[in-house]
């Protein structure tokens, strides 16, 4: 056993080298293959982080009639926060309006003279209604005007948001379709890539494994040396793919962000997803990047064996 492996090991390492072109074009395809998976592993994080974002940034008000009081208000609250839907509900009574009006306005001198001529508070007692998912807001809309409140109900401002709500939503789910089937394609393609590769190396080995067989090598000893070559093909792709990724979101993806290199995603979320996400746990992401990359050539190199050596000789 001492002896089979540094010798496979040694075999291996040969037959890549020997290899030569069809080696480079085989890691070349691994490693567009990773890069992409890579990619769009980004992409649907930053527009995960977008949406966390909106969730926290976005919500519906709830207008109620001037003369509703704010225990009608209050109990309208207790049960719309009983909707699945909502995440939270803050409630805004007219005179907290006016201040927070004031506020934001301290240095619009022409607005708060209006306000004093008017000498009365012009704000509605108001819900702010958060949901839980972005797509739900059509539906606490809907309930909330449907309700047993909807008479004490002056309007709710869903409409304004409901198109970037949608669009945005659809947008997302578009990009992440687009990505799986991306990266189930790319990986297809890999693995046939590797699958041909290693049977190229088999056939042209083909008399030494007769021989080996003759003189009554067990198959696992045969396979080891393509199993090798497997691995170093994914190895080489993952340790070329990582560095290309981060570079590629680095100081290409961010710039064009908005444009055509990554639609759908904000410059913002992907710096915050390798400042806040990678670096953070770049221990855990390297390993599982160079696992992915072995177990692509392994995989390849094990279907590729098994069509050439059929069952295993024990």
């Amino acid at each position: 056993m001492r002896l089979k492996f540094p010798r496979t090991l040694k075999t291996g390492f040969t037959n890549f080298y020997r290899n030569g072109w069809l080696s480079v074009a085989t890691i070349s395809i691994i490693t567009v293959t990773l890069f992409i998976i890579n990619i769009q592993f980004a992409v649907v994080i930053s527009d995960n982080l977008l949406l966390n974002d909106i969730k926290e940034r976005v919500s519906i008000s709830v207008y109620f009639k001037p003369d509703t009081t704010e225990q009608d208000v209050l109990i309208a609250k207790d049960e719309f926060s009983r909707y699945q839907e909502v995440a939270s509900i803050d409630y805004i009574s007219k005179e907290k309006a006016l201040e927070e009006f004031k506020k934001e306005n301290v240095d619009n001198e022409i607005m708060l003279k209006s306000l004093d001529e008017i000498e009365i508070n012009p704000f509605e007692p108001t819900l702010s209604v958060k949901a839980r998912e972005p797509r739900d807001y059509d539906l606490i809309a809907r309930a909330v005007n449907e309700s047993a409140y909807k008479d004490f109900i002056n309007t709710v401002n869903y409409d304004k948001y409901s198109n970037v709500i949608d669009s945005l939503g659809s947008e997302i789910d578009s990009n992440r379709q687009t990505g799986l089937a991306l990266g189930i394609t790319l990986t297809i393609i890999a693995i046939l890539i590797t699958f041909n590769s290693v049977r190229i190396t088999m056939y042209a080995h083909s008399r030494e494994i007769e021989i080996m067989r003759l003189v009554g090598s067990s198959n696992n000893y045969i396979r080891m040396p393509f199993v090798w070559e497997g691995i170093l093909y994914g190895l080489i792709s993952a340790a070329i793919a990582l560095p290309l990724s981060f570079i590629y979101l680095k100081f290409v993806a961010i710039p064009e962000a908005s444009g055509v290199v990554l639609p759908f995603s904000n410059s913002v979320y992907i710096e915050q997803f390798l400042r806040e996400i990678f670096v953070k746990n770049a221990v855990k992401i390297v390993p599982a990047e160079l696992g992915a990359g072995i177990l692509l050539g392994v995989i390849s190199s094990v279907i590729a064996m098994g069509r050439y050596l059929g069952k295993p000789r024990k």
